[in-house]
């Protein structure tokens, strides 16, 4: 068998002053190749492929001039593939995605499945649909456990090793694979986005811990979760990017905790994190900040340049007027403040330990 790979080109930006130019991305599917000896192609500038045309065969791979492809195997492309694409290949193309469709179609089922506390997810063999993203016949499938704690770099890493050993599996048998196939329910089919900066802002008044911990879980290694912080009459934005969830075995900052608002800086000299007390009782423990315009920080350095003595502030969901005081936090109708014993055991639950750089 011979394999060659089709990847986006890598993006470079040009400085201007000595006219040099630096590497800003280039897709590691590419540099992984390389590195095996593997010939490399690239899709056109600006991602469309509207008249692109599937190369041949290297030269070098000694199959003689003009040999074409049997198959094409496709994993993250980014770019919708037409049938005349489809059809350069005699055995047409296929699609690793990492969900068990037709649930989760689009462009980001990994968080989706963490932001929504799936117990399971897995990864799907399909054939390629010429109109529609995801919605070719199912050719094989794999579940997957998704277990508390698992970020969206540790999913894309372990589906990734499950989608490769499945495809070898179907392209072994793909004769009967095919023969199998499923054809998807479409009104079982759901659907991904993109998503941004603006989800993976805290809104203090409505999200748990638990709900924070999973947005910075789903988004992690990609979008920082970030609120607002008022200091004196400017509001920054703050990132963080080294969040814990405290349990039992975490002594709260404040033995009245519960008594401050929720989003409230909290810190006690030599910890090297900041503690945030949450809606329902729940903390969360941060160890890494980035303040707008400044440089990455940790515990200790944020909290000594932005928490006073005998002053604490606090994080918010709005940016507020600068000319007014801060608003009073708004609590949720019916709401009710959790006893101590009950806020501090909330969650003294088994979490997955990420290798991810968590």
């Amino acid at each position: 068998a011979h394999i060659e790979v089709v990847c986006p080109p890598p993006r470079y930006k040009v400085r201007t002053i000595k006219e040099k130019t630096k590497l800003i991305w280039k897709a590691r599917v590419s540099s992984r190749a390389t590195n095996l000896g593997i010939h490399v192609h690239n899709t056109p500038e600006g991602g469309s492929i509207q008249n692109w045309e599937v190369p041949n065969v290297d030269l070098k791979a000694g199959y003689g001039a003009n040999a074409r492809f049997d198959i094409g195997v496709v994993a993250s492309f980014g770019a919708f593939l037409p049938q005349r694409i489809i059809d350069s290949f005699p055995q047409k193309m296929i699609n690793l995605h990492p969900s068990l469709l037709p649930k989760y179609r689009g462009p980001t089922p990994i968080q989706t499945a963490i932001l929504n506390n799936d117990s399971h997810t897995g990864v799907t063999v399909q054939e390629v649909h010429p109109k529609r993203y995801d919605a070719g016949n199912i050719l094989a499938q794999v579940p997957f456990e998704l277990k508390l704690g698992m970020t969206r770099v540790d999913l894309m890493t372990q589906l990734g090793h499950l989608g490769g050993e499945l495809a070898v599996r179907v392209l072994q048998n793909l004769e009967y694979m095919r023969k199998n196939s499923i054809v998807q329910n479409e009104e079982e089919a759901t659907l991904t986005r993109m998503f941004t900066s603006g989800d993976a802002k805290i809104r203090w008044e409505h999200m748990t811990a638990i709900d924070v911990m999973r947005m910075h879980w789903a988004h992690f290694g990609h979008i920082a979760v970030w609120s607002f912080l008022r200091v004196k009459n400017k509001v920054l934005t703050v990132k963080m990017t080294d969040i814990e969830l405290a349990t039992s075995f975490d002594d709260p900052l404040e033995d009245d905790y519960l008594s401050f608002r929720p989003g409230s800086c909290l810190r006690k000299r030599k910890y090297n994190y900041v503690e945030f007390p949450c809606i329902e009782g729940g903390r969360l423990h941060v160890r890494g900040f980035t303040v707008e315009g400044k440089q990455p920080r940790d515990g200790l350095q944020f909290a000594a340049g932005y928490i006073k003595k005998n002053k604490t502030p606090c994080m918010l969901t709005l940016s507020p007027d600068c000319k007014r005081p801060t608003p009073n936090f708004v609590y949720p109708e019916e709401y009710k403040r959790p006893s101590h014993m009950a806020a501090v055991k909330l969650y003294d639950i088994p979490l997955y330990h990420s290798k991810s750089g968590l």
